[in-house]
């Protein structure tokens, strides 16, 4: 088992009255990490994690391993709390910061 991270693209479930996770912001962006034996199986993890935060995942990007990610020399510091909350945390998904968006794209 392995420890994986990507970057989530999550917006609120429309299904759930009196939301209030991300302000008057529309969706957020944030790093999450779980242990996972594959990328699949990492997937299955998150969307599961986000689903009970009432969230819908519409993206998930930058799938790998947080090993790799942390051989480049400019992952964000995030990641070493994110790792350090993991060890503790075997069975969950640990969520880095949320950064919030407050429009739309109007395609």
């Amino acid at each position: 088992m392995e420890l994986w991270i990507g970057l989530a693209g999550l917006k609120a479930n429309p299904n759930c009255t009196n939301f209030k996770r991300f302000g008057k912001g529309k969706g957020a962006y944030v790093h999450i990490a779980a242990w996972a034996d594959s990328r699949d199986a990492f997937e299955q993890r998150v969307k599961k994690a986000v689903e009970e935060l009432d969230c819908i995942l519409y993206e998930l990007d930058d799938v790998s391993t947080l090993e790799s990610k942390m051989k480049t020399p400019d992952y964000p510091e995030e990641f070493l709390d994110m790792r350090r909350a993991a060890m503790n945390h075997l069975e969950d998904a640990v969520f880095g910061n949320s950064h919030i968006w407050q429009q739309e794209d109007l395609i």
